[in-house]
């Protein structure tokens, strides 16, 4: 547990300049030799949360990434334009940068600095939202009750969910690092379709809750969809992949709409996922994540579309570092 970062410094941001902030990818959330998505995101979130808090509109309402090459461990360097600034929304655009990177203005090398990730984030500030509010009657498509939060903590049986062992200690070994910073709990009675993924998540850090900023984190930490598909590892048969045989699933866009601001401070505890794709096909995959709160309330809206690859396409050199 003392080894682990607490996810806060894992994307804290440094102002250099008025539209310049700096960061570091840390080992300790990568996938492979990659930083995850999800969490390279993260840190554009929490620099976006930065630039615009003198303003008063630290919420990314909808958030939209592009991931154009593989990131690596190591200092970024985060511009931000401001597209179109409004009082009430304002568009931001975000573009993380590594290799060739400055210790001044311009901060970047032109010709030699990469840009990794190019965002627009929609800032606002949720607590003054106002406007028409109508009942849908949707609620999380799930059967599995909410569990006894207590016991789980505890390391006790719940009725309905149980945690697996990922990460470095387990499934996935040291390949998927990212995992070990989270506790993940899954239905007993297992999921409800291979193409669905229902889980309950919580930093292993006591004292770490989920924010705004660490919802990028969330919205990618499992997209382990092709995994549900796997053989055995005695199976015989080769369809529909060896069971022996490693993917990275790196994600191409990803998308996300906050319906409501989570504490700046403290964050909350508890968030359930459920991701499902809607079809795997050519080597590709589509994403949706819906993110609730213990409450059971909508906390966002993800959506994704993620490769699968072999993993020595993460592994292997970075001449170009292209996905």
């Amino acid at each position: 547990m003392s080894s682990l970062i607490p996810f806060s410094q894992a994307i804290k941001v440094e102002k250099l300049d008025s539209h310049v902030y700096k960061t570091n990818l840390l080992d300790s959330y990568c996938i492979g030799t990659v930083p995850n998505g999800g969490y390279s995101a993260s840190c554009l979130l929490e620099a976006a949360r930065l630039h615009m808090a003198s303003k008063n509109q630290k919420d990314a309402m909808t958030s939209h990434f592009q991931f154009l090459n593989r990131t690596e461990v190591g200092p970024a360097i985060i511009v931000i334009s401001d597209v179109k600034p409004g009082r009430q929304f304002s568009m931001l655009h975000l573009t993380l940068y590594q290799r060739g990177l400055l210790d001044q203005a311009p901060w970047v090398t032109q010709g030699t600095s990469r840009a990794e990730i190019t965002a627009y984030l929609t800032m606002t500030d949720l607590s003054r939202a106002q406007g028409l509010t109508l009942p849908t009657m949707w609620s999380f498509p799930s059967k599995t009750p909410t569990p006894d939060f207590s016991l789980l903590k505890a390391d006790k049986q719940d009725g309905h969910w149980r945690e697996l062992n990922l990460g470095s200690s387990g499934a996935f070994g040291m390949y998927a690092r990212v995992l070990d910073n989270c506790h993940f709990y899954f239905p007993k009675r297992g999921q409800e379709h291979p193409s669905v993924i229902d889980l309950w998540m919580r930093f292993k850090i006591p004292s770490e809750g989920f924010t705004n900023s660490s919802l990028g984190l969330v919205s990618d930490a499992f997209p382990y969809v092709v995994e549900a598909f796997r053989p055995p590892p005695d199976s015989k048969t080769d369809k529909p992949f060896k069971a022996n045989e490693m993917f990275w699933y790196p994600t191409v866009v990803m998308s996300l709409e906050l319906k409501r601001a989570l504490p700046e401070k403290k964050g909350v505890e508890w968030l359930r996922l459920r991701m499902q794709s809607k079809e795997i096909r050519n080597g590709r995959l589509d994403l949706e994540v819906v993110i609730v709160d213990a409450r059971g309330e909508l906390v966002g809206v993800s959506n994704q579309v993620n490769l699968i690859l072999g993993s020595e396409r993460n592994t292997g050199g970075r001449e170009n570092g292209k996905i």
